[in-house]
């Protein structure tokens, strides 16, 4: 049996003021009494004096503190059913997203996003990555352990796949492998990249996506304008170079990703219009979806003891009526 405790335990504080409601108790009653005597006849009914009165009531107020804290002490069965989501992050992890339009880098700005929205996920909602470039990559299969994603969030960077490029396609259906083929319809995907779909496949995968059931929901980093992107080369930080020398300006393709989020009925944002894009994405389109009920079970819970305190509380204020005039008043 484990250790008592109490659910309300911000209460007890409460508890240091019983002296205090005790001493105007107590000088209350005494004054009523005394004033009884001097203007009215003496009582013959047996009475508890104010004092014990006083005491009375304060054990009273006390008694109904405690009940209030709602004591609770061992284990008993709870049974749990759990409601949510499935979010598959798609995150494109591609050497474009090491450029400086948004700062920090668009790949930085992307994982900030991503952390930003996850306290706003509900208990039973679950949540996987998949990060890719030239080619797909799983990194965190579903899961409701939301520290140890943070955690795993905190490793990726554009080495994390080899193969360079931005294959939106891959990502998509990579997402499409991951989510439960019976549970497509309380699964999101979001796919978060600069939208260079270099390999020009991104919608037919979307399409594929689409007759799954699932809904794409994209989020566009970078600028129509476009940045340089900075590498590091012998410590040294410069900017990257094609094949034949020139300095590669990556430039972020809303019409594909707002093309690609269209296919599956899914929504198209800009990070560099808006602060949380995810948190905005995630309340207006995510939170309104149909959850779905699984994991239901029993849990370990504390099994409530506030009748210990009511049943005391209850013999003490019969006394209190019974012997205090109740019944004439």
């Amino acid at each position: 049996m484990n250790g008592l405790e109490f659910t309300r335990l911000w209460l007890w504080p409460a508890l240091f003021g019983l002296p205090v409601v005790w001493a105007l108790l107590w000088a209350l009653l005494d004054r009523t009494r005394a004033a009884a005597r001097r203007y009215g006849a003496k009582s013959t009914d047996p009475s508890p004096t104010p004092l014990v009165r006083s005491l009375v009531l304060t054990l009273l107020c006390g008694l109904g503190t405690l009940c209030w804290m709602d004591p609770r002490l061992g284990d008993e069965p709870v049974t749990v059913e759990r409601r949510g989501l499935d979010l598959i992050f798609c995150l494109d992890t591609s050497r474009s997203m090491l450029a400086r339009d948004l700062e920090p880098t668009r790949l930085q700005r992307a994982l900030q996003d991503i952390r930003a929205v996850l306290p706003e996920l509900q208990g039973g909602d679950r949540v996987g990555l998949v990060v890719f470039a030239g080619q797909a990559r799983l990194w965190i299969p579903l899961t409701h352990d939301l520290d140890s994603f943070r955690g795993l969030l905190e490793e990726v960077d554009t080495d994390i796949v080899k193969i360079g490029g931005t294959d939106l396609a891959a990502a998509l259906r990579k997402a499409l492998e991951l989510a439960d083929p019976s549970q497509t319809r309380t699964t999101a995907v979001l796919l978060l990249t600069d939208g260079e779909d270099l390999a020009a496949a991104g919608q037919q995968a979307a399409t594929e996506l689409k007759e799954k059931g699932l809904v794409v929901h994209t989020v566009g980093y970078g600028s129509a304008l476009g940045s340089k992107i900075t590498v590091q080369e012998d410590g040294k930080e410069s900017f990257l170079r094609d094949r034949q020398g020139a300095e590669v300006v990556s430039r972020m393709d809303p019409e594909s990703l707002r093309a690609v989020a269209a296919v599956t009925g899914g929504e198209f944002v800009r990070a560099d219009t808006m602060a949380l894009p995810l948190r905005e994405l995630h309340q207006k389109r995510i939170v309104p979806m149909q959850k779905r009920s699984y994991d239901a079970g029993e849990e370990k819970g504390k099994q409530a003891r506030y009748q210990w305190v009511l049943l005391p509380l209850l013999t003490l204020l019969l006394w209190e009526i019974a012997w205090s005039g109740g019944r004439r008043r």
